[in-house]
């Protein structure tokens, strides 16, 4: 009953197609190797003397085992095979005739097919149904073709060719990954671009946390310059209401100077008797909140956005913010 299962499993995953044998002969010496018949690819058994002594019947025995093994195995390398490959290797008996057979046609890597690995490793693209642990994972598999075929690339030919087919929008990593110093090996670019991948979809899940809005003043309008002022107009107001506009802020400023100035209360000290623009006193920042700030605590952080400064607070949190305002409990 394993034995059947496990064929219907072979039915279902990749067959030997000519181009995949360095695969199919790992996967097919592992499924042998359950199935207690991955030393009969290693020996044929002749038939026995025919007596009625002990060791007769030993020998028959062991022939019998044999025989059922090698059958088990014969049909499990014909079934991890396309329908073609199954009508030109079905003729051979044993299990390690067929064996050696696919190992002849297929195991020897002759110049051309090592050009074919090289190209397609050259000309891989990221699959766009694929995430960036499976991309990564077919780029492993074809280094390891590579290997197998005598074509070995050192870590940093690694780096270059790994790097070189991300997908738009990448570019950033691709710097990162190629001028940090202590990516040197496959394995650590996997684990970065894995680890941006899944930051990237937790951003995209929650957008407010990577959003950036431009703070706003009162509603929509154009400035225009008169008079060497820049003076606000509402562009929903007819011509003759903006000159009214314009007109009275002129009046009100001119109609500022006759103000009695010791009933004013200043919004820089809180005294009287003098505007903030007069004030002597340091003048007072007033932190601008309307412009969204955002803190990420975290043991390290990727900045991806362009800013002249970031304030970083390494006393007592890990937090990482454009301005020190996002700090005021």
């Amino acid at each position: 009953m394993a034995a059947k299962n496990i064929i219907v499993d072979l039915n279902k995953g990749e067959k030997l197609n000519g181009d995949n044998y360095n695969i199919w002969h790992r996967k097919v010496q592992y499924l042998l190797e359950e199935q207690e018949v991955l030393e009969i690819l290693s020996f044929v058994m002749a038939e026995p003397e025919q007596g009625s002594t002990a060791q007769h019947k030993r020998d028959q025995k062991a022939l019998k085992t044999w025989k059922r093994k090698n059958s088990i195995a014969r049909i499990t390398l014909l079934s991890y095979m396309t329908d073609e490959l199954i009508c030109e290797f079905k003729e051979y008996a044993t299990a390690q005739g067929m064996w050696n057979a696919v190992k002849e046609k297929f195991g020897n890597v002759s110049d051309t097919k090592l050009k074919q690995l090289v190209i397609k490793f050259d000309n891989y693209k990221k699959r766009p149904e694929n995430n960036m642990r499976q991309h990564l994972q077919e780029m492993s598999n074809m280094l390891r073709e590579l290997k197998i075929a005598g074509h070995v690339l050192n870590d940093q030919q690694q780096l270059q060719v790994v790097v070189r087919p991300l997908p738009r929008g990448w570019e950033y990593m691709n710097v990162m990954l190629t001028q940090n110093d202590s990516i040197k090996t496959f394995v650590d670019v996997q684990r970065h671009l894995e680890l941006e991948e899944e930051w990237l979809m937790a951003m995209s899940n929650h957008p407010e946390v990577n959003m950036a809005q431009s703070s706003t003043r009162g509603g929509s309008s154009h400035k225009h310059k008169k008079g060497g002022k820049n003076v606000k107009q509402d562009d929903n107001a007819e011509p003759h209401a903006k000159r009214a506009y314009t007109n009275k802020r002129k009046r009100d400023r001119r109609a500022g100077k006759n103000i009695d100035k010791s009933k004013v209360t200043c919004n820089n000290c809180g005294k009287l008797g003098h505007f903030a623009r007069e004030c002597t006193k340091p003048k007072k920042v007033t932190p601008n909140f309307s412009t969204p700030y955002y803190s990420y605590v975290t043991s390290s952080v990727m900045l991806t956005e362009s800013h002249f400064l970031w304030t970083v607070d390494s006393v007592a949190t890990d937090h990482v913010a454009r301005s020190r305002e996002a700090y005021v409990e």
